[in-house]
């Protein structure tokens, strides 16, 4: 979903607005795509690091978590690459945005949690292979046809 820079980039603008914990900015992206996409704590949590070592965010212990927060190096930083960040931005409210009122991206996570779940388990015969096979292919025609 994004490059390591894009990533940096939108992380430390939400750090910007305010002081934030890992779990939050994971939880606030996963909103903003309504659950079609999560960025993973093995992407957030170096990254928050990383602005840490770079200068950029200062960490807190707060309870048993770090909260992060941005210096003066890093709103400066930030500035610097405003239009950057505005045009990332952009990009990512237009591939967010709901579809009139639906938010399709959570349905279609759950659908494929449920698929690949069944696949996992082996909990699939060959005849109920079949049978969702079936199912999933009319559903892409119907999809199609809307």
């Amino acid at each position: 979903m994004f490059d390591s820079g894009a990533l940096r980039l939108v992380v430390l603008g939400m750090i910007a607005q305010g002081p934030r914990h890992g779990y939050d900015i994971i939880k606030e992206l996963k909103l903003r795509f309504q659950g079609a996409y999560s960025p993973s704590p093995g992407a957030i949590y170096p990254m928050l690091h990383m602005l840490e070592e770079a200068g950029l965010a200062v960490s807190q212990s707060w309870g048993p978590k770090k909260r992060f927060e941005i210096t003066q190096a890093g709103r400066d930083w930030l500035e610097e690459h405003r239009a950057e960040l505005d045009t990332i931005n952009a990009q990512l409210d237009q591939a967010a945005a709901p579809i009139g009122e639906a938010a399709l991206g959570e349905s279609v996570r759950a659908l494929r949690e449920t698929i690949f779940g069944r696949m996992r388990a082996g909990a699939l015969n060959a005849e109920q292979a079949q049978k969702l096979d079936a199912i999933l292919k009319r559903a892409r025609e119907d999809i199609e046809k809307i």
